[in-house]
């Protein structure tokens, strides 16, 4: 099973990170984690049933963009014009990969989780999760910050920076997606795609 890694680098955890640390993914993210549009990775409702719901324009606007895979996925993937409520947005991460057959098997475990606890220290990590390796050694992982100026502290800090340097040796496969995360007033989730980073060795 995946696990999702509670960030309390303060002694209290905000509402943010309380909610966050409670995403449930769904069986699809775990068997095809590869495929699977993230808008069904996670059970989003449960997540934006704990959150403020941001005003977000009507949801049957035709202005959409980015990759989807059907009629839902591009009505899910709008314009930041339309995420109107900057304390109601986060920015994700998402990081779909196939683990090289003779990658160490201990070591990218260790290097993430020594990144993951420099980003919990440095501040606005509000959760990180990854799931297991499936049978094709495919996974899927995520973090969601507070902003997008927080990930970017972190990426430049010595442990994210030794993890990523691994990634050329360990992964055949690897697909690095960024998001603006909302919710629309319906407590639906709006993700406009950023960038995607992909390598293939």
């Amino acid at each position: 099973m995946g696990e999702s890694k509670k960030c309390d680098h303060n002694d209290g955890r905000s509402r943010e990170e309380e909610t966050f640390t409670k995403m449930k993914p769904t069986n699809e993210v775990m068997i095809q984690p590869l495929t699977t549009p993230i808008f069904l990775c996670f059970d989003w409702m449960q997540v934006s049933s704990l959150l403020p719901v941001a005003d977000t324009m009507d949801n049957n606007s035709n202005n959409s963009h980015g990759n989807t895979e059907d009629e839902h996925n591009r009505e899910c993937c709008k314009s930041t014009a339309e995420q109107n409520r900057a304390e109601n947005r986060f920015y994700m991460v998402v990081f779909r990969s196939i683990r090289a057959a003779d990658a160490d098997e201990e070591l990218p475990y260790a290097a993430d989780a020594e990144a993951h606890e420099e980003a919990k220290r440095s501040g606005g990590l509000l959760t990180y999760w990854y799931g297991s390796l499936n049978q094709e050694r495919e996974c899927f992982a995520t973090c969601i910050w507070r902003s997008r100026e927080d990930a970017i502290k972190a990426s430049k800090l010595p442990n994210h920076l030794k993890a990523a340097s691994l990634a050329s040796t360990k992964y055949d496969f690897y697909d690095l997606q960024r998001y603006w995360l909302t919710f629309s007033s319906a407590g639906e989730p709006i993700f406009d795609s950023m960038a995607s980073l992909i390598s293939e060795q």
